[in-house]
């Protein structure tokens, strides 16, 4: 029998910002608009407003709602002065030890869930499978790109048609590449 003291691990730091933290990937990992556009700002940033709007083609009403969401999210700081207002965005890493290993969600994967907007078999393979079997995939394709593994050896271990995992590879291939720019943590991350 299990009591209080191995039931409740010890905390040597404040769990505020950690779990924050955790939080705000959550909220990025089930919100494509909103990781779509995190990862926009961080790729481009500072950039303004109204290059956002305009490259993004969303509505005003819309832009504001999410970057003040990426504001009381503690990810974003807008630049009044000088104008026009610039907005940035911080890399985010969150970790998370398991008993089946340790995890990491870097902006690549946070990139990954928004292409879903842009990308109709990345869409599609989370409409199917999930958004934990899209990390899934993701870690597969950086074993491929590194030479670890053939897509379709990567599509048995992920346990889906060899079809539908080639093609979320490809697709994923290009969030990687593109991520190298603008992800720091790329290289420790362990999607």
């Amino acid at each position: 029998m299990a009591t209080r003291n191995d039931c409740i691990a010890p905390m040597h730091t404040d769990p505020e910002e950690p779990i924050n933290n955790f939080l705000t990937v959550a909220e990025l990992l089930n919100t494509p608009a909103l990781a779509q556009l995190y990862t926009f700002v961080l790729r481009h940033g500072p950039v303004t407003i109204e290059t956002i709007k305009a490259d993004l083609d969303l509505p005003h009403s819309t832009t504001y709602k999410y970057l003040g969401r990426l504001e009381e999210m503690g990810v974003l700081s807008r630049e009044t002065d000088p104008q026009p207002t610039t907005v940035t965005v911080a890399p985010i890493r969150v970790q998370l030890d398991t008993d089946q290993g340790t995890v990491a969600a870097t902006p690549v994967l946070i990139d990954a869930i928004g292409r879903q907007l842009e990308s109709d078999d990345i869409r599609v393979f989370v409409e199917r499978q999930g958004i934990p079997k899209l990390a899934a995939a993701l870690h597969y394709t950086r074993r491929i790109l590194d030479g670890e593994l053939t897509q379709r050896t990567a599509a048995t271990k992920l346990a889906v048609h060899p079809v539908e995992g080639m093609t979320v590879f490809t697709a994923l291939q290009d969030v990687i590449e593109d991520a190298v720019a603008f992800d720091p943590f790329l290289d420790a991350a362990e999607q």
